[in-house]
This record gives structure tokens, sequence and C-alpha cells, in this order.
């Protein structure tokens, strides 16, 4: 796939969304966390920084019992994984009831942080602006809103309308002022274009690691545009969608490599000869590939 180039940090938390939540994992081995980033180009000095510092961000936990640590996700990650895993793998929100949720703020520039902090929060749950601190969805998202705004230290300053609108009457125009679907289109289609000949191959004719770094790339391409695609409804899309068809696709061929990606992941999470010496990580057993 053409992904952008990993990053030690995008790297651990794919990792963890894909493989160490979803197959019951409570927590890694470093040992085994240097040798899947190996496989996906990313060094052990610098996936170990990484580590490090999500960790102390909270993200994980360093658990011990009597061995070398394993690292699992914490509370609050396992929360942002969630949600993570429901924009990716989710189902498409495709009804509509006509009704808006408009959020409006006034904040003055010595209170910029929580303006940006309101502003990035907003945009990361789907909304678009209209500018002049103006957001706009067609989801009900009241609950999440009023959340991010009780976290920003915001209330006073905060308007949200849940409702019609009078004006303008052609959703289509909102829709048009509140997002860039031609860009996002645009991204979809060459996402789609390079899927295709991805596919070319079958994924029973790929080995084990070969599946795994397929299905690694392939995710942490399409990974993007959960978090700006704001999964309008089918009628504020455009006739023939090509991010219906993008998603579609990368559903399919994700499912397709996902039982040799995970037992080429089981077979390093789960290999007690994969050692850890705290500066070097020793393999004393090859992984060829099954």
């Amino acid at each position: 796939m053409g992904a952008p180039p990993l990053n030690p940090r995008s790297l651990l938390f794919t990792l963890y969304g894909d493989y160490v939540r979803p197959l019951g994992h409570d927590g890694v081995r470093v040992g085994a966390l240097v040798r899947l980033a190996a496989e996906l180009g990313v060094g052990d000095n610098a996936l170990r920084s990484a580590l490090s510092r999500i960790t102390r961000e909270g993200w994980l936990l360093a658990r011990r019992n009597g061995g070398p640590p394993r690292y699992g996700l914490s509370a609050r990650g396992d929360e942002l994984i969630e949600e993570g895993t429901r924009r990716i793998y989710g189902r498409h929100r495709a009804a509509w009831d006509g009704r808006w949720l408009l959020v409006s703020y006034s904040l003055p520039e010595p209170r910029r942080g929580q303006r940006d902090r309101l502003r990035q929060g907003l945009s990361f749950l789907g909304l678009g602006s209209l500018g002049n601190g103006l957001f706009v969805t067609p989801h009900d998202l009241r609950v999440p809103v009023r959340d991010l705004i009780r976290r920003s230290g915001v209330e006073a300053d905060v308007t949200m309308h849940h409702g019609t609108l009078e004006w303008p009457a052609d959703p289509a125009q909102v829709v048009a002022r509140a997002w860039d679907l031609a860009g996002l289109g645009a991204r979809y289609a060459e996402f789609l274009t390079r899927l295709d000949a991805e596919r070319a191959a079958a994924p029973d004719a790929l080995s084990d690691r070969d599946a795994f770094r397929r299905r690694f790339l392939l995710t942490h391409e399409f990974r993007r545009f959960p978090f700006s695609d704001p999964d309008l409804p089918d009628a504020l899309l455009p006739d023939r969608w090509v991010g219906a068809a993008a998603r579609a696709a990368f559903l399919d061929y994700n499912a397709a490599l996902r039982p040799a990606a995970e037992r080429f992941y089981r077979d390093i999470a789960d290999d007690d000869t994969i050692v850890d010496n705290g500066d070097r990580t020793a393999v004393t057993a090859s992984h060829g590939g099954n």
C-alpha cells in the first residue's frame, strides 16, 4: 500500500487496536513488540522510545508478574482504542431524520488553549465547521459533545441546538460549506486504486508474515479516513459515493488477511524464546513465515 511511513507511535496504537486488544492479550513483552516492529521497518530504539513515551502519557501500563514486564492498555488507552476500532470497522450510519446538531462558541484570544481543544474535539467527533465558531453534524452527538464541553471547561461559552434548519433549505449547501467531500473522494479513489492492485495477490497465496505486513499497512493507511470522514448519511452523500466502495473493499480484504496475520502475531507474541535483555532483543528461534 502507499501508506505514509510508519512512525513508532502510530505503529503501537495500530498494533494494540488490531491485535493485542481483539485477541484478548492483557500485555505484550518488549521483546515481542520490538520483533513485530522490525517486521514493519521500525527500529529497536525508536520503538522503545515510543513505548516509554505513550506509557508515561497513560495509554499503556507495565505489568510485572515475576518476569519481564508486559505492556497492556490502561483504562484510558482501552477507551481510545475502542473508539478508533468503532470508527475503522463500525457500520456506516446510513439513516437521517432531517435534523442537525449545531454547536456554537465564542472564546477570546487569552483562552486560545481551551478554544483549540474544543475545536479539535468537535472535529474529532466528525462535526464540520461553518466558520466563526459554528460547527454542524447530521448525527445526534449531543451526549459526546456535552462531555467534551465539560472536559474543556467551557459550559458558559457554548450554545447547542438540535433540530431542523430554516435556511439553507437544501442540505447539500450545508454539506458543501462544512466538509470538502471532493477532496475526500479523491483520496478515497487513490486508496481504492492501490488496493485493487494489492488484491491481485490472493490472501491464501501469501505467507503468514506477508499477510501480517499487508494487513498492518492496509489498516495504517485506511485509519486516516474515519478521522476525516464525517460518515454522512446516504441522503447527504453524492450518488455512487466512492468512499462506500473504498470502505467495502478495505473491510473485505482486511477480513481475508486476518487469519494468517493473527497467526503470525501470535507466533511472535506468545514465543518465550524471544528474550528482551533491556538493550537488545535476542531472537533464539527463527520466524521465517509459515
